[in-house]
């Protein structure tokens, strides 16, 4: 996980030197600290997913491009093994996992929620249509003002551009199945 969020870091920092961009403007732009983000591009902070979104549309790029990983399918086989897929791992140690790399019309995520995590403090939100589905746990998904309780078996469903956020408020672990109708975190 570490070489990961080295990599996240190398990156950011890469597309804030390339925008010649300072920490301060960088920090200012997304309503954070400059220690933070020197943080981040050193390694040693884990971003938010709201953060990292936050950091892509002051660059105008897709989120994925912050966490690509080398692992690249050399088969042309429908299945993909476990240890291939993609992965983000983003601050409070949620991991998100691409189930369908090759599609370009959605993407397929499995989210793995840590007890009392969520996706951010600050609410996110991008183009689309998405549809959670709880398998494990339970999860609080808290739209504009509205928190909906999710629990084992429920699904809920929005348009993306609702700024939203995803949480874990109990003590185990939390899983979903999420389908972003317009890709946004695992973007080529």
């Amino acid at each position: 996980m570490d070489e990961l969020i080295e990599n996240i870091g190398k990156r950011i920092l890469y597309y804030r030197k390339k925008n010649d961009t300072t920490l301060k403007e960088l920090a200012d732009k997304i309503k954070a600290t400059p220690s933070l983000i020197s943080q981040i591009e050193h390694g040693k902070a884990n971003p938010s997913l709201a953060t990292l979104k936050a950091i892509a549309d002051v660059f105008s790029v897709p989120i994925g491009l912050f966490f690509e990983n080398d692992i690249k399918r050399t088969t042309s086989s429908p299945v993909i093994r476990k240890n291939t897929h993609r992965k983000l791992i983003t601050n409070g140690n949620v991991t998100y996992t691409l189930l369908n790399p090759d599609s370009e019309e959605m993407e397929v995520i499995l989210i793995e929620f840590p007890p009392q995590v969520a996706t951010g403090e600050e609410h996110y939100h991008h183009d689309g249509y998405e549809v959670g589905y709880v398998i494990k746990g339970e999860l609080t998904v808290v739209l504009e003002e509205n928190e909906y309780n999710l629990q084992l078996g429920d699904s809920i469903a929005f348009r993306s551009i609702r700024p939203h956020t995803i949480k874990n408020k109990s003590s185990q672990i939390a899983v979903a199945v999420w389908v972003n109708l317009i890709p946004w975190i695992f973007v080529k």
